[in-house]
């Protein structure tokens, strides 16, 4: 009898191990069937589909406003120094090209940045790519991103090579203005970083002052006015002793 008993829960084990299984298969093929109709409804998406989007207060965005202030700074003290000293231009041509128009290439990657970088809406950061490039091309920003680009470099075939047809590239300073508020107030040293600002800003003037100056009496004739005079120290000639007199 207890052998009997045995065998008929072998055989009940091995009927509720199948009945298991059937019903393990029954699901995966309802499942299956409800994957593909879901599947066929989905949209499509291409393989192109570049969903990519820029945080702008994120650090790639800070980086990014890095490269694009010493792209700027770069045009800001070479254009009125090479437009008053036009003699440096003569030696080292190629040079300026090459860094002029990798400037400039800093500046077209600047504005597929903003097309891909993202906005508060309300709180919300929009992502979406059709409502970054409305709000992009909306905006005053994008307008002024074209100008600092307009291509009078093509005037270089007619009156030759004039650093001042590049003055647009320093309507990019907005740019710098925005990277420096920024680093100050999430730095550490915000005394130190004013005070190299501040130093930057006195720099900048005495250079502009200096080849403003070269420029007018380069018009006007050296000797034309009491107040400049060119120094007649032989051992003093060329762009260095002109540029700090």
């Amino acid at each position: 009898m207890t052998t009997g008993l045995i065998n008929r829960n072998d055989n009940l084990s091995e009927i509720s191990k199948k009945t298991r299984e059937l019903r393990r298969k029954e699901i995966r093929k309802e499942f299956e069937k409800w994957e593909n109709v879901t599947g066929s409804m989905r949209p499509k998406k291409s393989g192109c589909n570049w969903s990519f989007v820029f945080d702008p207060s994120g650090r790639l965005c800070y980086y990014w406003s890095l490269i694009v202030s010493i792209a700027f700074l770069y045009n800001f003290w070479s254009i009125i120094y090479r437009c008053a000293f036009q003699e440096i231009n003569e030696k080292t041509v190629a040079s300026w090209f090459a860094l002029d128009y990798f400037a400039d290439f800093i500046y077209i990657l600047d504005i597929a940045v903003n097309f891909r970088t993202g906005y508060l809406d309300e709180g919300v950061l929009q992502t979406d790519s059709v409502k970054l490039r409305q709000h992009y091309m909306n905006c005053t920003i994008f307008y002024i991103d074209c100008l600092c680009l307009l291509p009078l470099d093509f005037l270089y075939l007619s009156i030759g090579f004039k650093s001042i047809l590049r003055c647009f590239r320093l309507v990019k300073i907005y740019r710098f203005w925005t990277f420096l508020d920024r680093t100050e107030r999430h730095t550490n040293y915000p005394n130190i970083f004013r005070t190299l600002s501040l130093l930057h800003y006195i720099l900048a003037i005495f250079h502009w002052n200096a080849c403003l100056s070269h420029i007018i009496h380069m018009k006007d004739g050296f000797g034309s006015r009491d107040w400049f005079t060119r120094s007649k120290n032989k051992d003093c000639e060329g762009v260095t002793c002109d540029y700090l007199q």
